[in-house]
């Protein structure tokens, strides 16, 4: 391959119709096969040429949040040879400003507009990828050694660095990172880092796609949606930074304790170590239901990985592949295998690439993956790069063994003392990070009180304590760090940082902010008193109102209407209450989430919605094709001789509704009795059944195991939260649509008392619009007759089905607007059907 373009026409010749690419909108997944991003691509990269006059050599800004629609966008540019400077989503007006100024850039692309950024030209990725094709291709090829991005890293000064990559280079890294990967079967990415970083782009999504790999674009960064998300997926690998490793750990952890699972925990980490590998996750995943929410191997890389982390994840059974790299090298330097991994180590140079140390063990890498330079910069780039070196890295490293390579610090970091002895941080906080109860840490060089200059560790704990026990926590742990440090590494002063540190888009900890907080006895005050103030609006509703409406904290009040003022709409709600869970720690009921209209009601939902939720799951076992033909079984003998049991005469109409109309689809019906699942399933035919899941009272149905699994394999049916946090149920139906399955649910969330139809939940407004099939009303009667709610003992009676013509609900209809009608189209479909049976 001479570029980067070639890589996805090659694996779109190999993989036309397998998914590549794949975007949670609301409730449902958009899908892009191999064929279509290629497409896309293509159509994207004759608008910027033919449309928009951008020349080979163009510098082209790409912002924004990884979707299919920014992948098409680079590789559009890769193929019309036009410079990708990709920008981190977080980085500031003015740094972006200097970056465009700089690479004289011609405009900028993302997934939304970036207020306030009036230098360049701002287009839309989606605007582009929906343009269709009106000119023929053209035959620009770029060639290896051409530019293919330039990458700023973020910094303070005013004149930032930009990284030079070829198409070689960077394609050097995706062959070598590719090679790591499992390749008996077709594996499942979930990305959860930005396309702005080159570790995701190299091994997140080129090497996958390269592979033929099917890429989950994340979205949420927060623990339980992570975790939600990995579970649903069955994901196989997922790029990560160490604290995104720790977070999800957290989580699972959580859920274990959750579920009761203490002991075995305890028991299993103790050991776990004497059992094969092949055999530990098979074996966690049969003691511990959580562990179906994670994935097969983590990447890791960006930062130092704790050994004890690592540790944990392997005894799991999950295999942990941690690596090197830097952006000037494109970025990947070194990594472990997926079979053969040493624990601390960052694995072995990878194909092509040298790594030697020079004289004070610094790193110096040389190969096809190093940069040019820095972009019109021949200073910065004489600085760190030589003909007879290669890259200066500023790293410290030695190699092991087997030649594995081992990263002992970073150059710049390293403390000098007054007597001459070198400390490097990274050392220090890896003891302290093995003492149990503390957080994150820092490690660097502060003055005391007497003026002199110490090693002191700012310390946060993860959880709020009294003032005496959180010094005798720290006390305790410095201790115990000191015992197992040299003299000269040990810790003499002890800071506090309340709250997570400051840190880069890549989580690293920005070490120069926090030390600026801590030159002298005044700003150290001052600036633990600003960080209690930030954690505290953090975890206000107003705070996270602003943040996800993006709009000034000062204009919220009690009275601010969430859809007029904030302009709220349903996807920010969701969004909304997964910060209120992962920030606030309130489930709140999401049905009555979806209702509110002003700030001051959603202050009173959460004054009295629960603190602790427990995690509903949802088996795979009833959708498998063994459980289906089981289901056929069941129900062809015993739907009429039930039926027969409790029926005088059953009666079906509309069925022409159900050939007509196009699967999958969502049945809504009224509900007087347990006998009406048994009617509407008799009604359907085998073809409509076999691909149907019924929503079922996760508090009534599911409650005791053997009753919910009899309804899972003889019906179908799956929990559905009536009370509390829906969330969970509302993006199973999401999942389940996904996968060709229909849904019945009974909107009145309960069986009519009277046999008349009750008002409707919200949440079947929700589900109508998000998931954007259509809604087929089924109106029963006889049912209230045979088994009325509180009985227990049926009475014959005649039944009839009637079922309605589909309804098309648009995306855009109100949530309220539309489970009204909704409501009076079965209304007047059970109208209907009490008309015909008194002409009878």
């Amino acid at each position: 391959m001479k570029n980067i373009y070639a890589l996805l026409q090659q694996a779109a010749v190999v993989f036309p119709e397998r998914i590549a690419l794949v975007e949670r909108i609301q409730l449902r997944d958009e899908r892009w096969s191999y064929r279509h991003l290629n497409q896309v691509a293509d159509r994207m990269a004759e608008q910027l040429v033919y449309g928009y006059d951008f020349r080979p050599g163009t510098c082209l800004l790409l912002r924004g949040r990884p979707n299919p629609q920014l992948v098409a966008a680079y590789f559009a540019c890769f193929k019309a040879g036009i410079v990708v400077v990709p920008i981190d989503p977080h980085l500031s007006i003015d740094f972006i400003t200097r970056v465009a100024e700089s690479t004289q850039a011609g405009a900028m692309l993302g997934n939304d507009q970036l207020p306030g950024f009036d230098a360049l030209p701002q287009l839309s990725v989606a605007a582009l990828a929906d343009t269709p094709s009106a000119h023929a291709d053209f035959n620009y090829r770029p060639q290896p050694d051409d530019i293919a991005e330039i990458v700023f890293t973020s910094g303070t000064t005013s004149n930032p660095k930009g990284v030079v990559l070829s198409h070689r280079n960077i394609l050097s890294s995706v062959n070598a990172i590719q090679d790591i990967y499992p390749k008996q079967r077709s594996l499942r990415f979930l990305s959860l880092l930005p396309l702005s970083h080159l570790f995701e782009q190299t091994a997140g999504l080129f090497a996958p796609l390269l592979l033929g790999a099917t890429i989950y674009f994340s979205g949420n960064f927060q623990s339980e949606v992570v975790m939600r998300k990995l579970e649903a997926k069955c994901i196989d690998g997922v790029i990560a930074v160490p604290q995104m490793l720790e977070m999800i750990w957290h989580a699972l952890e959580n859920q274990i304790v959750e579920s009761g699972g203490q002991t075995r925990w305890r028991l299993w980490r103790r050991f776990a170590e004497r059992l094969p590998f092949a055999w530990r996750r098979v074996l966690a995943q049969g003691l511990f239901p959580a562990m179906a929410g994670t994935p097969v191997f983590f990447v890791s890389g960006g930062a130092s990985l704790p050994v004890n982390l690592e540790r944990h994840w392997e005894l799991l059974g999950v295999r942990v592949i941690q690596g090197y790299g830097t952006t000037e090298c494109a970025p990947v330097i070194s990594v472990n295998r997926y079979d053969d991994r040493i624990a601390g180590s960052v694995g072995w140079p990878v194909a092509g690439v040298t790594v030697t140390l020079s004289e004070q063990d610094e790193i110096l890498v040389r190969g096809p993956n190093v940069s040019r330079g820095y972009w019109q910069n021949p200073a910065a780039t004489r600085q760190v790069f030589s003909d007879a070196e290669g890259y200066r890295t500023g790293d410290l490293g030695a190699f092991g063994a087997r030649g594995e390579l081992y990263i002992k610090g970073r150059s710049k970091d390293m403390i000098v003392l007054a007597n001459g002895l070198n400390v490097f941080p990274e050392d220090i906080e890896l003891e302290l990070g093995k003492q149990p109860g503390i957080g994150a840490c820092m490690v660097t060089d502060l003055l005391d009180r007497h003026g002199r200059q110490c090693i002191a560790a700012i310390l946060c704990f993860p959880e709020p304590m009294p003032e005496e026990e959180r010094q005798r926590r720290a006390q305790e742990a410095v201790r115990n760090a000191n015992a197992a440090l040299a003299p000269h590494q040990r810790i003499s002063d002890i800071r506090y940082w309340t709250g997570d540190f400051p840190r880069t888009p890549l989580l690293k900890i920005q070490r120069w902010k926090v030390k600026s907080r801590f030159v002298d006895t005044e700003s150290t005050q001052d600036a633990v008193a600003d960080t209690v103030t930030i954690r505290t609006r953090s975890a206000s509703i107003e705070q996270l109102l602003a943040n996800v409406c993006r709009v000034d904290i000062k204009s919220i009040n009690d009275q601010t209407d969430l859809v007029l003022d904030l302009g709220c709409d349903s996807l920010t709600r969701v969004e909304l209450a997964g910060l209120i869970e992962a920030q606030l720690g309130i489930i709140c009921d999401d049905a009555e989430l979806i209702a509110i209209r002003e700030v001051g009601e959603l202050k009173a939902l959460l004054g009295r919605s629960e603190r602790t939720a427990k995690k509903m799951r949802f088996p795979r076992w009833p959708l498998s094709e063994l459980a289906v033909a089981l289901r056929g079984q069941i129900q062809g003998v015993l739907l009429p001789v039930l039926q027969g049991l409790v029926t005088s005469s059953f009666e079906i109409k509309g069925l022409e509704h159900l050939t007509q109309a196009r699967f999958p689809v969502m049945f809504i019906a009224n509900h007087a009795s347990h006998v009406d699942t048994l009617s509407i399933l008799r009604a359907m035919p085998w073809t409509v059944r076999r691909r149907l899941c019924i929503a079922a009272a996760a508090d009534y149905f599911f409650s005791k195991k053997l009753i919910a699994g009899l309804l899972s394999l003889s019906i179908n049916a799956f929990a559905f939260s009536r009370d509390g946090s829906i969330r969970g149920s509302l993006e199973h139906c999401g999942e389940l649509i996904d996968n060709g399955w229909s849904l019945l649910i009974y909107p009145e969330g309960t069986r009519s008392p009277d046999g008349q139809l009750l008002r409707f939940k919200p949440g079947i407004g929700y589900l109508a619009t998000e998931l954007g099939v259509p809604v087929i009303p089924v109106a029963i009667s006889g049912g209230h007759k045979i088994l009325p709610k509180g009985t227990n003992w049926p009475v014959r009676s005649p039944v009839r089905v009637h079922f309605g013509a589909a309804i098309h609900i648009a995306a855009n209809m109100d949530k309220q607007q539309a489970t009204d009608f909704l409501h009076a189209c079965l209304a007047n479909l059970i109208a209907e059907q009490q008309l015909s049976l008194s002409h009878a």
